[in-house]
């Protein structure tokens, strides 16, 4: 099959939907060929690990949702693509794209990953606010283009159903996954270097690896961490990733509650330093306003975390009670205080979840995902 992937940013960017499609297509380029169509700063053709990836030049920009790089339409065009396949929606390029194509090329199937609701976090400006009304009646419309729409947890067709008025036959559920190298062994001088390069020889580790934005909710495990360090003095919270604006906010937070001495930011980590973090760690914490899923907790459990999420989508689908980790409502900081508790009390409770989570992320490698999409490709 000729494949298209159609998503406003690709590697070496990085994002949820943007590691779903970068790992999609990379694995789907071993028996197809592959292309990506996104968005750059200039015009450029490439090709990554058999990839062909085609970046249309921006005209302008406005905060994700809002940007403007018409070429895309004609290159899309061009390639004459048994599939296309888009990630995210709520962009007025985007349904250009599809527009013309099902009109140009009608015997294209026309494949969906939202990934989350439109403007799916609750609180937006005054203009953001206005968009999204002036949109939707034109999203609801382009939702009518699509042959499938995927959902990456199964609780997602309720509000695609409920909301956007998709008809259930439509979504078909392919979940998100990981990489085969994220089972590997780590290298033991690399979780030497880690530790002695953030001063955490010794230390009870919590970590969160992801970006450094409001939204994930990282300020709720700081603001626990002075009840925590009365028992656990040795505690240290490892944060993970690049900043998007709330890193000094953080700081100032850890500080004001006198516990800026276990808070460790990293800033963005490579790979094999992510593993390292993950390997040192024995409780992951996931504290987001809203997840779809959370590939990030996936490698967490691969690599040996009992995990504590917010009830959001993603961590509803991924976390048992009891079995694998701990769920808490958003802002109930009394919850996620007991259940850190719990965790760093008790050995043998949290060592259990530690071998159910790397049991568990076994099921979700990327090569046994990619033939569930390529069945919904071929029976769309």
């Amino acid at each position: 099959m000729k494949i298209g992937f159609l998503i406003t940013y690709f590697y070496p960017h990085t994002g949820g939907a943007e590691n779903n499609c970068y790992f999609l297509a990379k694995e789907l380029a071993k028996k197809h060929e592959v292309h990506v169509f996104c968005s750059g700063s200039e015009k450029k053709e490439e090709t990554i690990e058999e990839i062909k990836v085609h970046r249309s030049k921006e005209v302008f920009r406005i905060k994700y949702y809002l940007a403007y790089y018409p070429d895309i339409v004609k290159s899309v065009l061009a390639h004459k693509l048994d599939v296309l396949h888009v990630h995210g929606f709520g962009f007025l390029q985007h349904d250009k794209v599809i527009r013309i194509l099902k009109e140009k090329s009608p015997e294209t199937k026309i494949i969906c990953t939202p990934h989350g609701p439109f403007m799916a976090l609750k609180k937006y400006n005054f203009f953001a606010r206005q968009f999204k009304n002036f949109y939707m009646p034109r999203l609801k419309k382009s939702l009518e283009l699509y042959d499938k729409i995927i959902e990456v947890n199964p609780s997602q067709h309720e509000w695609m159903s409920n909301d956007y008025g998709i008809p259930k036959e439509k979504i078909e559920f392919v979940p998100n996954g990981i990489s085969k190298s994220v089972f590997d062994e780590n290298n033991s001088n690399d979780i030497k270097i880690l530790r002695k390069k953030y001063s955490i020889n010794g230390k009870k580790i919590i970590s969160y690896l992801g970006r450094v934005q409001k939204y994930k909710g990282i300020d709720q495990v700081i603001k626990v961490l002075p009840e925590i360090k009365k028992n656990h003095p040795n505690v240290i919270f490892v944060i993970a990733g690049k900043d998007f604006g709330d890193k000094k906010r953080l700081e100032d937070l850890a500080s004001s509650l006198n516990v800026k001495e276990n808070v460790r930011f990293t800033g963005e980590v490579s790979e094999k330093e992510k593993l390292a973090i993950l390997d040192i760690s024995e409780i992951f914490v996931f504290p987001s306003e809203w997840e779809a899923f959370g590939i990030v907790v996936l490698e967490a459990m691969a690599r040996g975390n009992a995990i504590i999420s917010t009830s959001t989508e993603g961590g509803k689908y991924l976390i048992k009670e009891n079995e694998n980790g701990y769920l808490f409502n958003l802002g109930d900081i009394k919850k996620l205080r007991e259940e850190l508790e719990v965790l760093l009390k008790n050995d043998k409770l949290r060592k259990r979840m530690m071998k159910v989570n790397k049991d568990k992320a076994k099921k979700y490698q990327w090569v046994k995902i990619v033939k569930i999409l390529e069945k919904v490709y071929s029976e769309s």
